[in-house]
């Protein structure tokens, strides 16, 4: 993580010696504490891949019904290939905008093929957009029920967290305390999963410099 940035707890979802996925408590400087699902790979330094921001435990519900309708195959079916600023690499199935603005557009959707291999996930985006052109600033993906729950459990750990130190009224003061784990091997074959997606490159990094 940045130096500027506080991490109060975390919890690691998987890792390997290439690929980590954690759950992180953490604020910027004087702000209120988020929570953010990271990706880093390793490569003589952890550097991310993808991350996603839980602003609030009522964007986080509302994002959780998504993702289990989604995963549940009763989205809404894309008219077009077009309709989300996607990588290629992917055939969408189903989504549909979260919100979008002037600046920024949110969406959730599915995709039934990688490449050449067929695959069912649920993947939820946030894009910026940067000179006439919409740039990946977050991305979440859900390859199975079963990193679903895993992702489930490690959020909602750390939002009773958040909440106490909201409660509680402490400063933010960082921690030295290793993240706690809640799986610690991904499943087999994700690994080939996770290298596939950094094909994902001509959206943008989505690197925020903060962190």
């Amino acid at each position: 993580m940045h130096d500027d940035v506080t991490v109060h707890a975390g919890k690691t979802i998987y890792q390997t010696d290439s690929w980590w996925k954690a759950a992180v408590l953490h604020s910027y400087g004087d702000s209120d504490p988020e929570i953010g699902i990271y990706l880093w790979n390793y490569n003589e330094d952890w550097t991310r891949k993808n991350k996603y921001h839980v602003k609030t435990a009522e964007a986080w519900e509302a994002d959780k019904v998504r993702i289990d309708q989604y995963l549940a195959e009763s989205g809404d079916q894309v008219a077009s290939q077009d309709a989300f600023p996607v990588s290629d690499y992917y055939r969408l199935a189903r989504g549909e905008t979260v919100f979008k603005t002037d600046d920024w557009w949110k969406a959730i959707v599915a995709i039934d093929q990688k490449g050449s291999y067929d695959t069912y996930e649920v993947i939820i985006y946030l894009w910026q957009r940067v000179d006439d052109d919409w740039r990946r600033r977050q991305k979440y993906a859900v390859k199975n029920l079963d990193d679903w729950s895993g992702d489930q459990d490690a959020v909602d750990a750390l939002l009773d967290a958040d909440s106490d130190i909201t409660r509680d009224g402490n400063d933010a003061v960082e921690t030295s305390e290793p993240m706690t784990s809640t799986d610690q091997q991904p499943e087999s074959g994700l690994l080939d999963e996770i290298e596939a997606e950094v094909m994902d490159l001509h959206l943008g990094s989505g690197v925020d410099e903060r962190d």
